[in-house]
């Protein structure tokens, strides 16, 4: 006959808890990178007063901005970079509020990096010291990326002011527009960080955009 006692194993529910915890939690990560997605495209500072206000093409209102931002004294030049995607009204704008020799253009750019390179060789060359980015709302995460690494080490001071679109940051997902703009940003940011840019991102981006949505 056996004397020894009988010991009774607790059933251990701990991994279980912390297993439906886990999902939990990554769950609400994901519905969190989800919802401020948008918002998290959006780079917009105070300006300061600078050196030179760079505006990049390709979309409505940065060239309005980058005006204001002269009309209120934070800058008295202006840079188009790339500036082949400037309409010739937007240009003409530019020519009646700033001087001539105050106005510089870039017609070699094809990317936003290459904008930012031609801004930084641009102002060691000038001896310039601070910068207003001007660019759209939705675009600005990636334009500070690009520039950042652009300048980085140079000790040059940049200031990111983004001008307002119909893209919706904070209910991105609500409209077709906004859906759009922000698959591609985070397409192209993606590109960018690993080195794809200009007219390759660009393919990149429609061979994608051909092969899940047509």
């Amino acid at each position: 006959m056996n004397n020894n006692p009988v010991v009774l194993k607790k059933k251990n529910t701990l991994p279980y808890i912390n297993r439906k915890r886990l999902l939990i939690a990554i769950g609400l990560l994901i519905l969190s990178a989800f919802l401020y997605a948008g918002r998290w495209l959006i780079v917009d500072q105070e300006p300061q007063t600078a050196d030179v206000i760079f505006v990049l093409s390709g979309a409505d209102g940065r060239v309005e901005e980058a005006l204001a931002l002269v009309d209120k004294g934070f800058s008295d030049s202006i840079v188009l970079t790339n500036t082949r995607g400037f309409r010739d009204s937007e240009i003409a704008r530019v020519t009646r509020k700033v001087v001539s020799n105050n106005i510089y253009t870039d017609y070699e750019s094809t990317s936003t990096l290459a904008s930012a390179e031609f801004s930084k060789d641009l102002m060691e060359e000038q001896n310039l010291s601070s910068a207003l980015i001007v660019s759209s709302d939705y675009h600005m995460r990636r334009t500070k990326l690009n520039y950042d690494r652009a300048f980085q080490g140079s000790g040059i001071e940049l200031i990111y002011i983004s001008t307002e679109s119909s893209y919706l940051p904070l209910r991105w997902w609500t409209d077709k527009y906004s859906i759009g703009v922000t698959g591609s940003e985070y397409i192209k940011l993606i590109g960018n960080f690993v080195g794809i840019h200009g007219a390759l991102a660009k393919r990149k981006l429609y061979e994608f955009d051909n092969y899940f949505f047509s």
